[in-house]
């Protein structure tokens, strides 16, 4: 196996993984996690951030691997050289993007459209991966 599919293997081993735990948290965001108003005085001060606001945190940092791991993936993609995968790995990375804004401005208002914008982000990048995983094995065979 010539190394730059070794490696793409693992970026899409690594996004799996990512993607399945933010949408784990995610689901647990939505479901157990409420935001005071923006107008409210709990936004006033550190001292009024609840517990549970770790978890976003945490939510947030994961997105931005997240987002990492696809443009090192669109670089990778283009390293191979294979247009499908180019396409699939930019697809990938420009719903991460999509999916972070939405999740930004879900923040500040919990519009049910950025829920539902992260979400179908989700199956976008999950099924774009697939794609690319797809290629990836396709390749391999023809040049075997």
């Amino acid at each position: 196996m010539d190394q730059k599919y070794s490696f793409a293997y693992l970026g899409i081993t690594v996004i799996m993984a990512l993607l399945f735990m933010q949408f784990i948290m995610g689901m647990y965001i939505n479901l157990y996690v409420s935001f005071p108003p923006m107008n409210s005085i709990t936004h006033m001060g550190p001292h009024n951030f609840p517990s549970n606001y770790i978890v976003v945190m945490f939510h947030m940092m994961l997105g931005f691997l997240i987002l990492v791991v696809s443009f090192i993936m669109v670089l990778l993609s283009l390293r191979i050289r294979n247009s499908k995968l180019v396409i699939s790995s930019f697809l990938s990375f420009f719903f991460v993007i999509v999916a972070g804004i939405s999740g930004f401005l879900f923040l500040f208002n919990e519009k049910n459209l950025y829920s539902l914008l992260m979400a179908i982000s989700f199956i976008i990048i999950v099924l774009s991966e697939f794609y690319y995983l797809y290629v990836i094995k396709v390749t391999e065979n023809k040049l075997k």
